[in-house]
């Protein structure tokens, strides 16, 4: 099985932690390689199976007069997985597409509980029961469109003007800290809608968080089938912690 991690790498701290995570991972695993897409166009080389994307982001730096962090650019980062498959393929015939992709938040840390073979596993249950989504905290956009005031993605059922639109009720503001998919045709159209919704909202001042909401959304219209919460759990038990703002450090899962 081939798969992948990515993430987008902003700011010296994040820039620093996912290098760590990263190199920890690598070291410890066979079938992944490693995506990062950063503004810093002097991000460093890592070495071999970590790919650095330094244009993206530093190209709307540019555009933009300044760089102002927005939660939906995390959908640059599967872009640049995808994008990369792109350029293979096109140069080696025999290259092999990645079967899955994981998102973390670059700032994650590798626990000592981490194994390849955790992460395998998960990913052969994901196989079996044919999920193209596993992710976390599930919450339907439904139960927060019959009752904004109470919920924590009010100003989104706002700015997206969906009181009385149902289409997307069945989707979910996820956890996006973890998102795992598999590679097939979804995945791209998922990849294009959440990039929209990237722009949509830059160019409307929507807030970006939570970009849960809009995850989840372009997952519904790719007609990805999905699975949540127990699927982490079970599977990447001691694998991953990270610190909060407060400095609080949580282990994953």
């Amino acid at each position: 099985m081939k798969y992948c991690f990515t993430t987008l790498a902003v700011g010296e701290p994040y820039e620093e932690l996912t290098a760590k995570l990263y190199t920890s991972l690598r070291d410890k695993t066979q079938n992944c390689e490693f995506f990062i897409t950063t503004n810093n166009p002097n991000f460093p080389d890592l070495g071999e199976r970590i790919h650095v994307n330094r244009e993206s982001l530093q190209s709307l730096h540019d555009s933009r007069g300044g760089f102002s962090f927005h939660l939906n650019y995390k959908c640059l980062s599967i872009k640049h997985v995808l994008s990369n498959e792109k350029q293979m393929l096109a140069s080696d015939p025999e290259f092999k597409k990645f079967d899955y992709v994981i998102f973390t938040d670059g700032d994650w840390i590798m626990e000592k509980g981490f194994s390849e073979e955790k992460i395998l596993n998960m990913l052969n249950y994901m196989e079996t029961e044919e999920f193209d989504f596993v992710f976390e905290r599930p919450a339907a956009i439904g139960d927060g469109r019959r009752d904004p005031e109470n919920s924590f993605y009010r100003d989104k059922i706002y700015d997206y003007g969906i009181l009385e639109y149902d289409k997307w009720d069945e989707a979910h503001v996820v956890n996006e800290q973890c998102l795992v998919f598999k590679n097939n045709y979804k995945l791209k159209f998922f990849a294009q809608r959440w990039e929209q919704f990237l722009w949509y909202s830059i160019h409307n001042d929507i807030r970006s968080y939570p970009d849960g909401f809009e995850i989840g959304v372009s997952a519904l219209e790719a007609g990805m089938k999905w699975n949540y919460t127990g699927v982490f759990s079970n599977f990447l038990q001691d694998c991953f912690g990270f610190y909060t703002k407060l400095g609080d450090y949580h282990i994953r899962f």
